[in-house]
Formats: structure tokens, C-alpha cells, sequence
């Protein structure tokens, strides 16, 4: 949308959820259907660039555990090559962060990518793996946008909200749906417990039905709704995957 409007610079977000392998996928994936998208509409001289966001949920109240996430989400963008990172500070589970604070989460952060500055993870076959899984659901609801605004994305992203086929976890607005639900796999990637309207093929609902009764397997219970409550808490108290006590 923003290319039609003559738009040459465009960036593309992305926020942090924790397992390494899928945040890098996520960056790569954003990178290359983006590029794709706008080359098939003929928008050939826009930048692509991209920026992650670094943690956003529930953080630990003490201060240095908190710059154990900031600096994981660090090391994320460094080895996923964001272009910009947005970072955090260690007063997240406090309130208001002081300047002193967002400029202790900018030093953290500012070490942590200068000494991962000439890694990167963005050809491992396992992020390559978990890449084309994130674009083919990409896929899927960009197809289905397409097709809800007869090939008017402005349209059909307005049809897409109202029909769900456009869903986000958690969203405060009474024009999202909220009919999706997502929870952490065993080693700790984002699944959908719930898929609601998104307009998936069968085998991606069915990889995330596996990679959940996995989980559910390791820890001995059943797949359900609590597992959604503990993961949302479990960075807050530590942990990454909400595991039962």
C-alpha cells in the first residue's frame, strides 16, 4: 500500500518471541516475500529493510535478569541481520523507564551486536526449515487478502480484518477477531493452539496440532488453554516455555 503511494523505503517489523532458530526464520521470510511481493507488482526500485523488535511481553522485575532478555533480543537481530533493532530497557516490569535506563538497554544492546556483527544465522538449514513454513502461511493470508479485495490489498485488508482471515493474539481492538491463540512448542517456537479464520492448508494446521502434542507429550498433559496462560508468564519468571510445576 505504501508502495502506491510512491513510497521508496519501506520497513518491515518484526517482534521478538523467543526461539532463536524462528525469530532469524521470521527476519529472513519478512525479507524475501517483501522483495518478491513488490517486484511482482512492478515496485522494483523500493529498499526493503528490516527492524525487530525486541522482546515485548511480561519482563523480570530484576534488573539483571532483564538485561538477559535484552541482550538475547540483541543477539537475535544480530545474527538474523536486521537492519534496526528497537530496544528495551531493564525497568520494563516497572513502569516508565528513566534515560539512564534506555541508555543502559542501548549499551547492552550496542556490545552485544558489535561482537555478533560478522555471524549470522540466516542460511542454517533449520532457519531455512522454519523460513519456508513462516512464507508459506504468509502465503496463504496474503493470497486470501488478494482475493477478498478482488486485487485491491486496501480493500481486502478491511475484508480480512472483519473476516478473521487477518487475526492478532491478544489485540485490544473490537475490530480484531480474536479468535487465534498461540503457544510455545517444546523447544519453545510459536504455534497456534487456536488457527480461528486463518485460511491455512490442512498440513499447516496439522504441523502445528504435531508440534503442540509434542509439548503436551513431554510434559505429560493435555494440549489446552493453560498452556497459553503459563507461557505468557514464563519469561516473567525466568523461563521461556511455560512448563507446569
Amino acid at each position: 500500500l505504501a508502495a502506491t503511494q510512491g513510497v521508496k523505503d519501506i520497513t518491515v517489523g518484526y517482534g521478538q518471541c523467543g526461539n532463536l532458530i524462528q525469530d532469524v526464520a521470521a527476519i529472513r521470510s519478512l525479507n524475501i516475500l517483501t522483495r518478491a511481493y513488490l517486484d511482482k507488482f512492478g515496485y522494483t526500485d523500493v529498499r526493503v529493510t528490516t527492524v525487530f523488535h525486541q522482546w515485548m511481553g511480561g519482563f523480570p522485575q530484576d534488573e539483571s535478569k532483564s538485561f538477559g532478555v535484552i541482550s538475547w533480543g540483541a543477539a537475535t537481530a544480530a545474527l538474523a541481520k536486521a537492519t534496526k533493532v528497537i530496544v528495551k530497557t531493564p525497568h520494563e516490569a516497572m513502569g516508565v523507564p528513566t534515560k539512564e535506563a534506555n541508555a543502559s538497554g542501548l549499551r547492552a544492546t550496542k556490545q552485544v551486536i558489535s561482537m555478533l556483527k560478522d555471524q549470522g544465522f540466516l542460511e542454517l538449514p533449520a532457519v531455512i526449515t522454519e523460513s519456508e513454513i513462516i512464507m508459506k502461511e504468509m502465503k496463504c493470508i496474503l493470497d486470501k487478502v488478494e482475493e477478498l479485495g478482488k486485487g485491491d490489498y486496501a480493500l481486502g485488508a478491511v475484508a480480512a480484518f472483519e473476516a478473521g482471515v487477518i487475526d492478532v493474539p491478544f489485540a485490544p481492538s473490537r475490530f480484531n477477531a480474536g479468535k487465534l491463540l498461540p503457544a510455545r512448542d517444546n523447544e519453545g517456537a510459536i504455534r497456534l493452539l487456536e488457527v480461528g479464520n486463518l485460511p491455512f492448508t490442512k498440513d499447516l494446521k496439522d504441523f502445528h496440532k504435531k508440534k503442540l502434542e509434542e509439548r503436551g507429550a513431554f510434559e505429560k498433559r493435555p494440549v489446552s488453554f493453560q498452556m497459553v496462560i503459563d507461557d505468557v508468564y514464563a519469561i516473567g519468571k525466568g523461563f521461556l516455555v511455560g512448563r507446569p510445576k
